[in-house]
Formats: structure tokens, C-alpha cells, sequence
């Protein structure tokens, strides 16, 4: 037996053995092959092999020995799992030989996870499965096994894509006991919290919205001054119901916005209540938030004011009908003769502020609308390519005009609101930008592009030079590529892509948790109260939702394209060149505005394209291909499993011939 002068000595070797190994900790990097990488705290990288890569899952957080292998390459030896992120996924129940297994549906992981015997029930092979990791691979000899939550469907069930990319993004659609006892007591008591509020149910105020809109947020008046308009946008009031920290309001702080996906939505607030309580639908009293604005004969905001009142819609018009009654269609619109002379009003509001934002700030570039219309089985039956009409910008400016007014009240009064940003160019891109502008434009005075003038200045002239445009077109495709994200702030920074000093959205508090919350803000400053407390992590969290919602809807639209798309294999299209990598380049097709990739490398042929990362442009066979640039493309191949369209280039002459033959057929 060893005494305790052995023991101590064992303990020390083991510990100057530990201390002389080299322990790092990393995050696990999955590939489609076998093997893996640790990507290390301290900016290296292990590799990690095949039967080690069995013990560990996708993002996992591990804590390994660093060794030097025979190749001179850093190997890791997994010595502790820290953390596993990966708790919920979704994916397939497949088959092999008698074993049951679900293959998760996650980038760069090709691996199968067993089934056990009692989680087979609820599902067969083929099924659309939401699953959760019931045993961990890494104490487990490195089998993983999975517990299966639900069954979402079968591959041939209607509507089964958007049930399954709501589950895959894991989007909240359930209500809690208390949130829905609160909607409940909402709608009993909504007429009882009216008394107090202004009387405007007078002004003859019209909502302009699609035709199947019912959660409308927003209602417009206006009347012409001697010295230009005074503008009144009424704004549906969720917040005189829901108050900060009840149930619904944390509901929809979580869910951050209504996710509109194709042919199924998930509202950031009950149905009943933003459908009908809420809404400002046609001849009914409702609560408002008003923004009353006053613009000069020249577009510009002169003063605005808010105030808490109680109005009534008088009209639900359609974009559609609108439009038609600005070109000179009367009959479009059956309404009263006060009603069709406010609409022009707004026309001619909407025109002269239009003008002024595009001598002042900056003007978005008009883009198509795409409209999927879908079949018993929530599959494309076909696509309308729609363009902004008079309408749409009129209900724009107005909505904008809101925005800004709500944006300078809180730039006026510090630590209230939240603020929509933009800070312009990406800054690890801002050399490429100057250098790229010196080159093309060599007189060009650019300053210092983080300034709002300056950047307000060089896209005005990208964008307003039409004599220019052979050279401008090119340029400004490529710096459009290097512009920073919109994001949210309690700060109160510049939107450089709208061109505004100070704008903070308020127009959408029924689908939008930054326009709920401002709401609150709004009224806590019109009553002198104190804002309220800010949780550090709130605009992070609601940023992550609202990306997560979007990266759903792309993907459900990206995959019933793929569908859609795959019954027209052999079709042509005109397309708009989006993206270009070293081996060929994405197109938006023009007629449906799904994208697709065309391939100019070809490996065996040993054909490779000069590609310019700087102007993201390609060049093969003496050919330049540029961003935006038009192209003629035929639909070869589709894989809808994976969301993969493959486009071929064609001439114009082939596309010119097959039209032809079409048409004949």
C-alpha cells in the first residue's frame, strides 16, 4: 500500500503532466465529410477526426488536449464537453435496414441520429419530424440518441413546408394560459378605456391598404394650408390596452413581429386583437396615437405634435382602387366628394415630398413586388410581378413623415425610444469604397464617408446623374454590396440609407415590437413620465428574432419556388445578375424573382474565370459579367430538397426562338 508521501508524489507528477499538455477550448466546426474542426479560443484551428467527430454535435463548446500530428497539422484530443447548444432540430425519418434514424436538417452535418424503439410511434419513414436530443454523443460511446417532440407532417401534406420552417427556426406560435386570459379580458373591456381620449372621430379619416389586410395599423387626413398641408396619421394604440410587463406585452417582445409566411402567419399579438380590437377597421371608434405634421409648399416638415385620441376610419381603401382613381378613374373610388378631394390631396403632397426627399435625404430605388398566389395544397400556382403604384407612395410619405416626427421627439428627449439606424457603408469596407470611387470618378470630392452629407452626396449623385449612368450604374451596383445593415438603437444615430438625421418607426405597433414599444415611449414623454427601464440585451434579442423571421420566410418562399420552378424545367427567362463568386453568378428571374446560380467554371474543362473581388466582377472568354447587368437564362435543373436552382445562359437569339416556338405550341 502506498503511504501519503507516494500519494502526493503521484499527485504532483499528474498535475506537471496536466500542466505540461497544451488544453485550449473551442467551438466544434461540423463539414459534409467525416471529419471536423475546433475552432480555438485563441484564433487557431484543430482538426478533428471521424471517430472523435461521433462524440461531438454541431456548435458544441469543448475543451481539448492541442497535439502536432505527423503532418505538422494541430489535432485536437477531446478531453470535456463545456456546452451543447444544439437542443432542438428538425429533419426526416429515414430508414437503414431495420434501424430507425432522423437526419437533422442543419448546414455542414450529414450525420444520422438513432431513433430508440419508444420514439417511433408517432412517425413513419418520410415524415417531417421536430426532435430533441434526448442522450448527448460524448458520454455515450458516441451515439447520440434523439427524443421525437411531434410529427410535422408528411412530404405530401398541404402546407407542410411553412409548419416545418416555423418549427425548424423554432418561431413562438403558442400563447401562454395568462397571455390569451388577458386577450380574453381585453376584448370584454375595450369600450370602457375610451372615455378619456380627444374626440377625432369627425375628421374623415381613410385607410389605404391590400385588399385582404386585416390587422391595419395606420389611418390617414389631410387638409391643404395656404402655405402647403397639415398631415394627421393615426396610429392603431395596442399600448392603451397592454401594459409593459403583462403577459401579452412580453409575448410580444419575445415574438418581436408578425412573420408573414407564405400562406400562414404568426402574429406578434392574438388574432382576435390585431384583426379586429386593435385594427382601424371602417366605421368603428378605435384608440389612436397622432402624429399631426405640418409640410411647407416645398415638402419639408416644418413642425409635428402627438396626442393620444379616439377615430374612426370612415373608408378601407385597396391600393388598387386608389391608384385607378389618381389616373383619372372617379368611379374607382365610391366615396363622397370630401373623400376624392383629400386623395388628391395626398397625391399632391405625396409628389412634392417625394421631390424634396430626393434633393434632401435619399430615395430607395423602386423595386418590383413579387405576389405567390397558392392552390388548396399551399403550393405556387402562379406568380404576379406587381409594381409601386401612386398609391403605395402616398401611404409611403406619410408613414415616413411619421416616422421622422417620432424620430425627432425622441432625439429631443434622450433614453426613451428606439431608434431605426443605418450607419451607411460596412467600415471594413469604406477603402474599398474611397479607392473604388477615385478610380471612376477622379473628381470626384468624397470626404469622409462616415459623415451623413457626405455619403447623403455621393449616392445622390450615383443615383440622380442619368447622363452618367454607363458609369455610374456600375460603380454604384458594386458599393450598394458594401452597405452596413439597418439595425435598431437606443442611441440615436444617423439612417444613411433614407438620408434622415434622426428616425425611430412607430407605425406598425400591431406587427412590430420596436413600433409597440415607442408607442409606450411616446406617451411616457407626453405625460412627463420618466422612460422606462432598458434591459441591455432587449435590441439584441429582438434583432435575432426578427432575422431568424425573415431567414424563415426566404427560405419557405425559396423552397415553394424550387417547386414551382421545377414544373417549368426548360423554360427561359431575362434575369438581373445579384451576386458573382469566383465560378459564376446568381440571377434574379424577372418574371417570378426567385434566384438561381449559373455555373461558368468548368473543372474538367479546365476553363477558370478571372474574378475581381473588388468590383465583384467575372471574366471569362473576353465576357464581363457585372453586377445588375441583364442576362438570358433556361431553367436546367432544380432541386427542391435542397433549394437549389440551376440556370443555364443562353443568347438572345435562343431566348428570341423559343418564345416563337412557344407561342406556336
Amino acid at each position: 500500500m502506498l503511504n501519503n508521501d507516494a500519494l502526493q508524489q503521484l499527485s504532483q507528477l499528474k498535475t506537471n503532466l496536466q500542466s505540461s499538455k497544451d488544453i485550449a477550448q473551442g467551438v466544434v466546426r461540423t463539414t459534409t465529410k467525416r471529419f471536423g474542426f475546433i475552432k480555438l479560443d485563441d484564433g487557431r484551428e484543430a482538426f478533428v477526426d471521424p471517430e472523435q467527430m461521433l462524440r461531438v454535435l454541431p456548435d458544441d463548446r469543448v475543451e481539448i488536449e492541442v497535439i502536432t500530428n505527423k503532418k505538422g497539422q494541430l489535432e485536437a484530443r477531446l478531453e470535456k464537453l463545456l456546452h451543447s447548444p444544439m437542443k432542438r432540430f428538425t429533419g426526416r425519418h429515414v430508414l437503414k435496414g431495420n434501424a430507425h434514424f432522423a437526419e437533422p436538417d442543419l448546414p455542414m452535418f450529414t450525420r444520422w441520429l438513432f431513433i430508440p424503439p419508444q420514439e417511433r410511434q408517432l412517425s413513419k419513414e418520410g415524415d417531417y419530424l421536430l426532435c430533441e436530443i434526448g442522450r448527448h454523443p460524448f458520454h455515450n460511446q458516441g451515439k447520440a440518441q434523439i427524443k421525437v417532440i411531434s410529427n410535422l407532417g408528411k412530404p405530401e401534406d398541404a402546407g407542410i413546408e411553412s409548419r416545418y420552417i416555423a418549427a425548424r427556426h423554432q418561431l413562438p406560435a403558442e400563447w401562454s394560459d395568462a397571455a390569451l386570459q388577458q386577450a380574453r379580458d381585453i376584448q370584454g373591456n375595450a369600450a370602457q378605456q375610451l372615455a378619456d381620449l380627444a374626440d377625432l372621430t369627425h375628421l374623415p379619416f381613410v385607410t389605404i391598404d391590400a385588399e385582404n389586410t386585416r390587422d391595419m395599423d395606420d389611418a390617414i387626413h389631410i387638409e391643404a394650408l395656404q402655405s402647403g398641408w397639415r398631415l394627421t396619421v393615426a396610429i392603431a394604440d395596442p399600448t392603451r390596452y397592454i401594459a409593459a410587463g403583462s403577459p401579452l406585452e412580453l409575448a410580444a417582445r419575445e415574438r418581436a413581429n408578425t412573420v408573414y409566411l407564405l400562406g400562414y402567419s404568426i402574429s406578434m399579438l392574438p388574432v382576435e386583437l390585431a384583426h379586429d380590437t386593435f385594427s382601424l377597421v371602417p366605421e368603428q371608434n378605435r384608440p389612436a396615437l397622432i402624429c399631426q405634421m405640418d409640410i411647407d409648399a416645398n415638402g419639408e416638415l416644418n413642425d409635428f405634435s402627438f396626442q393620444e385620441a379616439l377615430i374612426r376610419s370612415h373608408f378601407k381603401l385597396s391600393y388598387q382602387n386608389v391608384h385607378e382613381f389618381l389616373e383619372g378613374n372617379s368611379e374607382a373610388i365610391d366615396a363622397p366628394a370630401e373623400t376624392h378631394q383629400m386623395l388628391r390631396e395626398l397625391h399632391r403632397f405625396a409628389q412634392v415630398r417625394g421631390d424634396y426627399r430626393t434633393t434632401h435625404a435619399l430615395v430607395m430605388e423602386e423595386k418590383p413586388d413579387y405576389f405567390y398566389q397558392l392552390n388548396d395544397q399551399k403550393k405556387i400556382e402562379r406568380v404576379e410581378k406587381r409594381q409601386r403604384n401612386l398609391a403605395h407612395k402616398l401611404v409611403e410619405e406619410a408613414m415616413l413623415a411619421t416616422n421622422i416626427s417620432a424620430g425627432l421627439l425622441f432625439k429631443r428627449n434622450p433614453g426613451y425610444g428606439i431608434f431605426s439606424s443605418h450607419i451607411g457603408f460596412r467600415p471594413e469596407r469604406v477603402d474599398d469604397v474611397v479607392s473604388l470611387v477615385k478610380e471612376d470618378k477622379p473628381d470626384f470630392y468624397i470626404g469622409d464617408l462616415t459623415q451623413l452629407a457626405n455619403f447623403q452626396r455621393l449616392l445622390r449623385t450615383l443615383r440622380l446623374n442619368l447622363d452618367q449612368q454607363d458609369l455610374n450604374a456600375p460603380l454604384q451596383a458594386v458599393l450598394q454590396r458594401m452597405l452596413q445593415a439597418g439595425a435598431l438603437s437606443f442611441e440615436c444615430p444617423h439612417h444613411f440609407g433614407l438620408g434622415f438625421e434622426a428616425y425611430a418607426t412607430m407605425t406598425s405597433p400591431i406587427r412590430r415590437y420596436n413600433d409597440f414599444f415607442n408607442h409606450i415611449a411616446i406617451k411616457r414623454i407626453l405625460q412627463g413620465l420618466p422612460p422606462l427601464a432598458k434591459e441591455d440585451t432587449l435590441i439584441e434579442k429582438l434583432q435575432e428574432q426578427i432575422a431568424l423571421g425573415r431567414q424563415a420566410c426566404r427560405q419557405l418562399e425559396l423552397w415553394l419556388c424550387c417547386q414551382y420552378v421545377a414544373q417549368h424545367a426548360g423554360s427561359v427567362h431575362t434575369g438581373i445578375i445579384t451576386q458573382i463568386n469566383a465560378h459564376g453568378f446568381s440571377a434574379r428571374l424577372d418574371d417570378i424573382g426567385v434566384e438561381g446560380y449559373v455555373q461558368l467554371a468548368d473543372k474538367d474543362a479546365g476553363i477558370k474565370p478571372t474574378f475581381d473581388p473588388r468590383r465583384f466582377s467575372l471574366t471569362l472568354d473576353g465576357k464581363q459579367y457585372r453586377l445588375d447587368e441583364k442576362v438570358y437564362v433556361m431553367v436546367n435543373s432544380v432541386d427542391a430538397d435542397k433549394r437549389r436552382i440551376v440556370l443555364e445562359q443562353v443568347d438572345q437569339e435562343t431566348v428570341e426562338r423559343l418564345s416563337v416556338w412557344n407561342q406556336l405550341a
